[in-house]
């Protein structure tokens, strides 16, 4: 099951009018690259939970045949949690699954971290990694079996014991955890489920992801773009839509890049984009499908969506930009994040966002 059904509102306002499951990963929405995920481990069937802007998400995947898989659909009307979701569609698993959230962009090897699960009996498997921040994820602590002995969610900074582990967000279940999870209401897999599991004593284990493996949830701006420098730097094997015409420079089918351009890697050119004569294009710097850099314009360390214009010798430093803006000529951004259908034309813009 992909949980689906959050609102975004960390990701505003890039998701005034986009799901976060929609929002592009080097030019790729990234529930396109979880749904790949699991198809490439043998699942067959999968279960999404819906609710903001929900029609976008279906229309886009229909019925995942494209992906090899079918996929399912359960719009919530009221948001029911985390587990409570889950929890919510109960009858469609009579079998050990997975529960992944729409935002947990990862390469993890989902087919060892089931044999895990399965050898050591567990009634719930959470895959976890090095703790690096205290406020943002769940925090554990795992004894030398690997079982979860403590478990607080998202703790303040200043608390009291603190987990050696971070929570991915990536789950294995057996059916019976239902037991554990009341029916229709919200309910909280890392609030209320997994402290429970802790104090019952249950099965309940943690997966250590491998250091070679990638894993970063995109629900913020600064983890969205992070997650985009650390894949072109190599750090996963998922796959960039396009030739790699000089090394970690990528240029996708359509796109047009002047031999008079300046790139400097990582760089990835979008399908149907254009790099015209003297544009500078510094990189880490993605570039949406059909999104055109004009004459003179430098693009230093951002992300930009599809169809977008940056107006001759104008310039954009460490931006994030939505589909279908516009930039006027001769202006610079730094730092700023753009809705989609923005249109820029006042003075120069700097912003701490």
């Amino acid at each position: 099951m992909i949980l689906a059904a959050g609102g975004a509102t960390k990701l505003y306002p890039l998701t005034y009018s986009l799901p976060k499951p929609l929002v592009p990963v080097l030019n790729v929405p990234v529930i396109e690259h979880i749904v790949d995920l699991l198809a490439s481990h043998g699942f067959k069937e999968v279960m999404i939970n819906l609710h903001y802007l929900h029609r976008l998400i279906t229309d886009h995947l229909g019925d995942g045949s494209r992906f090899g898989v079918k996929i399912h659909y359960s719009y919530e009307p009221d948001l029911l949690g985390t587990a409570g979701g889950v929890k919510n569609v109960s009858d469609f698993f009579k079998d050990t699954f997975l529960v992944i959230g729409a935002d947990d962009l990862t390469d993890l090897n989902l087919t060892e971290m089931l044999d895990f699960h399965r050898q050591k009996r567990a009634l719930a498997t959470v895959g976890v990694v090095p703790l690096q921040t205290t406020t943002d994820v769940g925090v554990l602590e795992l004894d030398e079996q690997n079982r979860v002995t403590w478990y607080l969610e998202k703790p303040e900074p200043v608390r009291g014991r603190a987990g050696n582990w971070g929570n991915t967000g990536v789950y294995f279940f057996e059916p019976a955890i239902f037991q554990s999870i009341p029916p229709k209401v919200a309910y909280d897999f890392g609030k209320q489920l997994f402290p429970e599991l802790v104090r019952q004593r249950l099965p309940f284990y943690g997966y250590q992801v491998q250091e070679s493996s990638f894993w970063m949830d995109i629900g913020t701006h600064l983890r969205y773009r992070q997650a985009h420098w650390e894949l072109l730097e190599g750090r996963t094997h998922l796959h960039l839509q396009g030739e790699e015409i000089r090394p970690h420079i990528w240029v996708a089918p359509g796109a047009s890049v002047s031999p008079q351009a300046y790139l400097r890697p990582p760089v990835l050119v979008g399908p149907g984009a254009r790099v015209e004569a003297g544009a500078e294009l510094n990189g880490p710097v993605v570039l949406g499908a059909n999104t055109v850099v004009k004459e003179g314009a430098k693009v230093r360390r951002s992300v930009i969506w599809d169809h977008c214009t940056l107006g001759a010798q104008s310039s954009l430093d460490d931006c994030l930009v939505g589909s279908g803006c516009m930039l006027q000529s001769g202006r610079s951004f730094t730092k700023i994040v753009l809705a989609s259908g923005a249109r820029v034309v006042g003075e120069q813009r700097e912003s701490a966002d």
